[in-house]
């Protein structure tokens, strides 16, 4: 007898999943056990290895299968399953960030550069026709004139 399954007989509650640590190698799994009932296929787990850590993650790619008390192959538990809401939110929140920064970076460079521009050749810039396109007045501000 494999004593690795042998859980698999004095508790009900122990399920078998199959995952895989390769994307690309679909039709080799390795068996698992685990107490988590909200595992599902296409969840990421950690799994113990003797590379690394000790641990990596791989993805099920089956769950609730049949055990085969008379195999020779060791069947590990899963150590948990990976949460990545945390990671997807913490995510989200950067990218908001940075688009924040960015936003503030283009209004100083724009403020910066009219400012410049401004200072070198007011009125150069004021009789150009394009300053005054569709009949508005110049947008060009001074800090001599008001708004």
């Amino acid at each position: 007898m494999n004593y690795t399954t042998a859980i698999f007989l004095i508790n009900k509650n122990v399920r078998a999943v199959m995952c895989n640590y390769e994307p690309d190698a679909e039709h080799k799994t390795t068996m698992f056990k685990t107490l988590d009932p909200t595992i599902k296929v296409s969840d990421l787990v950690i799994v113990p290895t003797k590379t690394r850590h000790g641990m990596t993650v791989s993805k099920v790619v089956e769950v609730d299968v049949d055990v085969d008390f008379d195999s020779a192959c060791l069947v590990a538990w899963i150590v948990c399953k990976v949460d990545s809401a945390n990671y997807e939110a913490t995510l989200g929140q950067e990218a908001d960030a940075v688009a924040v920064i960015k936003s503030a970076e283009k209004t100083k460079k724009r403020n910066e550069l009219a400012a410049a521009l401004l200072a070198d050749s007011k009125d150069a810039l004021k009789a150009l026709p394009i300053t005054a396109m569709n009949g508005d007045s110049p947008s060009l501000q001074t800090s001599d004139a008001p708004a």
